[in-house]
């Protein structure tokens, strides 16, 4: 039985993998265009698309049930929230995972950092691309608003560049060992994923809740664009053009690691000491002992 798990797992995990993928894309065009006075027919499209693809989750969970595959549950979870399959684990271990070029992979702090590498140039340019969007809605705004095409545009636009976000940080909560912990620090990006999601900006159109959104958007891309800097090594690279700057900034951790491992040597020779004394009284009687008997 577990050789046709692993069979279904090994066959299924591209297809799943950009099905998933796609999913979400038609999902940040449906989420993006709903929220427009007149949808056309690019809303229907990514309607039906939606509808096209769902199927392919139920199918999958359904043959992992039957198989009994250790991690089906995960499968359901997958069919209520489609895009949570885009870096899903293998079924026996759970410690492996599937993606584009590096094929399956064991999740170590290696595979991390080669993932955030990867992502972080292409998130670079999408967070760039917010700057422009806010330009032409603030300064277009009566245009977009008079022609369909152009709202369909910038609807687009705003859902390319929120599928990004929200890829990033399904692939990043998927390797993640700490969830929560990933969650707490980049509570701006969960903010940013999460705020066209909620239905009632639309129902209850308060202007201040769409500027609440902007003001998160913003701080998003200020965030994205120091961590992108931060992964791609900038600040290390110059830094390696001034060698003075960088062997002054070597000497003070090498200060501090010195520190620490004097720390470390004094409460290693403290402890010593303490359990010597500790064990001096046991000895003290083992050796009393044969001397009571041979005077006896």
């Amino acid at each position: 039985m577990n050789r046709y798990i692993k069979q279904v797992d090994q066959f299924a995990t591209a297809p799943m993998f950009f099905g998933a993928v796609f999913f979400l894309a038609f999902f940040a065009g449906y989420l993006h265009l709903n929220n427009l006075e007149s949808p056309g027919i690019a809303l229907d499209i990514c309607r039906w698309c939606l509808f096209l693809l769902y199927p392919l989750f139920i199918l999958e969970a359904i043959v992992h049930l039957a198989l009994g595959s250790p991690r089906w549950r995960f499968n359901l979870l997958y069919c209520l929230i489609p895009p949570l399959r885009i870096c899903a684990r293998d079924q026996m271990t759970g410690r492996a995972i599937w993606f584009p070029i590096l094929a399956w992979q064991e999740v170590t702090d290696a595979f991390r950092e080669k993932i955030q590498k990867s992502f972080s140039a292409p998130m670079l340019v999408m967070a760039l691309l917010v700057l422009p969007l806010f330009a032409v809605e603030h300064y277009w705004q009566k245009q977009i608003e008079a022609n369909p095409t152009l709202a369909d545009l910038t609807a687009l636009a705003t859902g390319l560049i929120w599928f990004a976000f929200t890829l990033e940080f399904m692939v990043m909560i998927s390797i993640e060992e700490k969830r929560l912990e990933y969650c707490r620090k980049h509570w701006i990006d969960l903010a940013v994923i999460c705020l066209p999601m909620i239905a009632f900006m639309r129902a209850l159109r308060l202007a201040q809740l769409s500027k609440t959104a902007r003001v998160f958007r913003l701080k998003s891309l200020v965030m994205k664009l120091y961590r992108a800097l931060l992964v791609l090594e900038v600040i290390n690279r110059i830094l390696q053009r001034n060698p003075e700057k960088r062997i002054a900034r070597l000497e003070i951790v090498l200060a501090e690691k010195e520190s620490e491992i004097e720390g470390i040597k004094a409460e290693i020779a403290f402890l010593s000491e303490k359990a010597a004394l500790k064990a001096l009284p046991a000895d003290d009687n083992v050796t009393s002992q044969p001397a009571n008997r041979k005077a006896a």
